[in-house]
């Protein structure tokens, strides 16, 4: 029984790790900021949501998901400023 809390609780606190790196990535998309540490906090998130889906519990791969959205928003090309 104890098993499976720790399981809830590390896919809970890693999957909160990932929609803060998604957040990180959408605030830096529609900034002229640097996106080095989102591109490095989505990496670290689909790094520790893969691992914690194939040795804890299933719910890890939640949180690579989120980390995979969060590395494709902040890799995507911004869009050019209109010109008038």
């Amino acid at each position: 029984m104890l098993d499976e809390y720790l399981g809830l609780f590390t896919v809970m606190s890693f999957t909160g790790l990932s929609i803060g790196s998604l957040l990180l990535s959408v605030l830096t998309r529609y900034s002229k900021g640097n996106r080095a540490f989102a591109i490095v906090l989505a990496l670290g998130s689909i790094a520790f949501g893969l691992y914690v889906w194939i040795n804890i519990a299933e719910g890890g791969i939640l949180s690579a998901l989120f980390g995979a959205l969060s590395l494709a928003i902040c890799l995507w090309p911004r869009s050019a400023p209109p010109s008038e």
